[in-house]
């Protein structure tokens, strides 16, 4: 589990309920020494609580933050949606870097074919679909 692109994870569930067991795997998992690794910085608190449907928020280095109920999930689903994520913003991080910090992408090459439109596409990431 990669904790890039992380700086805040929160796990709250209750032991005397069955729907924990994906939080607590989950929780695990990252306060494993190869997670924690890839990103020392990471704050990851964990709340036992008698009452309450189990979660997981994780707060992102751009401030978005993402609450996932894990009551019916299993540990798989979990780290593919906070992966998926991670990655996403990982993408766009990289094409920021590399100069396309928009969303739109252009070129001239539709110019010299004697076309107007100059605009070849938008850019946009969608997570990936459980």
């Amino acid at each position: 589990m990669q904790l890039k692109q992380i700086s805040r994870i929160l796990v709250q569930f209750s032991p005397y309920t069955g729907q924990a067991r994906s939080a607590r795997e989950f929780l695990a998992r990252i306060t494993s020494r190869p997670a924690q690794a890839t990103n020392p910085d990471c704050q990851v608190v964990a709340r036992v609580r008698v009452k309450g449907d189990p979660f997981v928020e994780i707060e992102y280095d751009n401030k978005q933050v993402t609450r996932i109920e894990t009551g019916g999930l299993t540990i798989q689903q979990i780290l593919e949606q906070v992966q998926s994520r991670t990655e996403e913003m990982d993408t766009m991080q990289k094409l920021k870097d590399a100069g396309f910090g928009s969303s739109k992408l252009e070129s001239s090459w539709q110019r010299e074919l004697g076309k107007e439109v100059s605009m070849v596409g938008q850019v946009q990431f969608v997570p990936r679909q459980a």
